[in-house]
């Protein structure tokens, strides 16, 4: 008797939904994207239809792709334009934190666990 193998539940990265979304919109094929990117076009399916949900592991052939489709590469990866200056974020706005005894010995060290605040 075979086993059959467990479905793999695809992820609906925002990248691959821009990826998909920005090709239909400009009218290309994933071979025309490839040829553009300068990959297979079974990177560019494995981009649109990952299980994995990961980002692609070549950023040159992203920079490529949307120097290409003139789209930012933040957008085709996250969805999101908005300028974001990491110099005026602080670590407390993006993270609650609390105290961690493990760390302590000799030295007064003071160890926090952090957990990302959830912003509505």
């Amino acid at each position: 008797m075979t086993k059959k193998k467990p479905a793999r539940k695809k992820v609906n990265s925002p990248f691959s939904k821009n990826l998909k979304a920005i090709l239909a919109e400009r009218g290309l094929s994933q071979t025309a994207a490839a040829a553009i990117a300068e990959v297979s076009p079974a990177t560019i399916h494995d981009w649109i239809y990952s299980t994995s949900g990961g980002a692609p592991s070549d950023p040159i052939a992203l920079q490529r792709l949307c120097r290409a489709l003139n789209c930012s590469m933040e957008w085709l990866l996250c969805g999101s334009t908005t300028p974001v200056d990491a110099k005026e974020i602080s670590l407390a706005e993006l993270f609650q934190s609390e105290p961690d005894p493990t760390f302590s010995g000799i030295f007064s060290i003071e160890a926090r666990l952090l957990t990302r605040i959830k912003k509505d």
